[in-house]
């Protein structure tokens, strides 16, 4: 089914690109605005089509998961110290009245999402292909999901889809400043493959090896969930735990490695430590994307027209709690490094000293989810018609 939706990630990738040329220093805007409206159409079928529009709905998922992030944080409230507080009655309970303002926002705006897919359904409106909505909608409640429980279904959905794609395209950015020799790699293989008188597409991806390596490699380096942390989101029922990094809860007694887990006992994945493993990821601390094209590295498969590939990764979870959006984020991934290292060159930007502006790889933002914060860089076009390619791209009938 992801495979489906590649002509509208292709456009929204060539749009994303454009900006960055004209605007870098909104780089994390424009990688939002991409998993946004890559999400809108997916999830609910939603096409927006001005600027406007366009900024409400980026600023609206972008301030939620903003939110998750901070109330997310362990001991930002004092009713996690004393449980007790959770008794005491709205007026008396700050954590109360906030809650219920959140949760009102979310409420109105994703019953809205939601409402506007019901509403072109009953009139008809074509979409091809189906979203998310469409189909709950077809099966007319086939999934034994109310409103509100698919609400919410789909709000997760479009919250987990719309953050961590962007998260890993910052990480991108900000690694090929630091690591030039893997853009002028990434950029040979791409001039070989696609050549200067087409842009990348999804058909090219089974032969760019070094684009998959890279794309696993920034998860690996900088997993964008890395553990351990509880986040708190709002549903229906008012404040609720939930596990972004995410704890897995057995359904029956277990044995690992001498250790004994009963039933009922909770496990996190520390991808941070597992990415580090120094068996399986030799050199753990460095961005080296060989690992998955040399065999004489463990992480090495074959055959290479499909490895190094995302699909089961770590990064996205374990088990049946695995993220739901693997394959759309495989392919969003894949395809905007892809095209931004066909179309442009990302370097250290210089100061008004001269001075080069120095990043730090490990200044990340606090919370569950790997953000960087704001760094500086420089980033232009390779030629005038790489240029010239993505406007025309950009510009034709979608």
């Amino acid at each position: 089914m992801a495979a489906q939706w590649e002509p509208w990630q292709t456009f929204q990738c060539m749009r994303m690109v454009e900006s960055l040329m004209k605007q870098p220093e909104r780089y994390v805007y424009w990688f939002d605005r991409y998993a946004t409206l890559v999400s809108l159409k997916e999830i609910y079928g939603k096409i927006v089509d001005t600027p406007e529009d366009e900024e409400y709905h980026t600023m609206a998922i972008s301030d939620r998961m903003h939110n998750i992030e901070r109330l997310g944080t362990p001991g930002g409230y004092l009713v996690e110290i004393i449980p007790a507080l959770l008794k005491l009655t709205a007026w008396m309970a700050p954590f109360r009245r906030e809650a219920q303002e959140l949760r009102n926002i979310e409420l109105a705006y994703f019953t809205k999402l939601i409402g506007e897919a019901k509403q072109r359904w009953n009139s008809k409106v074509p979409e091809s292909p189906d979203s998310f909505a469409r189909c709950w909608l077809k099966h007319d409640n086939g999934w034994e999901l109310e409103l509100p429980d698919i609400t919410y279904v789909l709000a997760t959905l479009y919250g987990g889809g719309s953050g961590t794609t962007s998260n890993a395209m910052q990480t991108f950015v900000m690694t090929m400043a630091l690591y030039p020799e893997w853009q002028t790699k990434l950029q040979e293989e791409l001039d070989s493959i696609v050549g200067l008188d087409r842009l990348p597409s999804f058909a090219d991806l089974p032969q760019l090896i070094l684009v998959r390596a890279v794309a696993k490699e920034i998860l690996r380096w900088r997993p964008v969930v890395p553990g351990s942390k509880t986040i708190t989101y709002f549903s229906r029922f008012g404040m609720v735990a939930n596990f972004s990094d995410l704890p897995h809860r057995l359904t029956i007694d277990d044995e690992y490695n001498g250790y004994h887990m009963p039933k009922g006992s909770f496990v996190h994945g520390n991808q941070w430590a597992i990415h580090r493993d120094g068996g399986l990821y030799p050199d753990g601390k460095t961005f080296n994307p060989n690992r998955y094209l040399e065999e004489s590295w463990p992480t090495y498969k074959e055959p290479i027209e499909i490895h190094p590939n995302i699909k089961r990764f770590s990064a996205f979870g374990f088990g049946r709690r695995i993220c739901p959006g693997l394959e759309t984020a495989d392919r969003s991934l894949i395809i905007q490094i892809a095209t931004l290292a066909w179309t442009c060159n990302i370097s250290k930007k210089l100061g008004p000293d001269g001075q080069v502006v120095l990043i730090d790889d490990m200044d990340y933002a606090e919370g569950s989810n790997v953000i960087p914060k704001p760094f500086q860089f420089e980033l232009k076009p390779r030629s005038e018609n790489c240029a010239r390619m993505i406007s025309e791209a950009v510009n034709a009938p979608y």
